[in-house]
């Protein structure tokens, strides 16, 4: 090996010295943290003592529940799978199917039980909670009580 080509043999290896852990270092930095599953809606830890009145359905059973005479939290159990990928809940009065007019109460994914707190000015007499398809722009199912 001539002397010009072991000097560049020595910067290359040099340069490879300096280049390699600056690499890794950067490399190890850029990892993303995992991202967790994390429902949209703040969940409430256990539902209020009283069952004002239940709907039982093939796939889910609802629940209005409250600590005193009014209903304050609705429980929505599912029992299966859901196929609907966006479903959401909507309450409105008896009569409508305006999803423009009705409040959202929530959105439900998966398997299990869901807590929705109701808001004290929407309650009224007789409540209707619409399950709505946000992707197909339908209305699934409806609830009265």
């Amino acid at each position: 090996m001539i002397r010009q080509l072991r000097k560049k043999h020595f910067q290359a290896w040099l340069a490879l010295a300096v280049l390699m852990p600056a690499g890794i270092v950067t490399a190890w930095l850029s990892v993303k943290q995992p991202v967790h599953d994390a429902a949209l809606q703040p969940e409430t830890s256990e539902g209020f003592p009283n069952i004002i009145s239940s709907v039982e359905r093939n796939d889910f059973t609802v629940r209005l529940r409250s600590r005193g005479s009014h209903p304050q939290q609705l429980e929505w159990i599912n029992k299966t799978i859901l196929t609907i990928p966006s479903a959401m809940i909507y309450e409105t009065v008896a009569g409508s199917t305006q999803i423009e007019s009705a409040d959202l109460i929530g959105r439900i994914e998966a398997k299990g039980t869901y807590y929705f707190d109701l808001k004290t000015e929407s309650i009224c007499a007789r409540p209707k909670f619409i399950l709505y398809d946000l992707i197909h722009k339908q209305i699934v199912d409806s609830i009265n009580f």
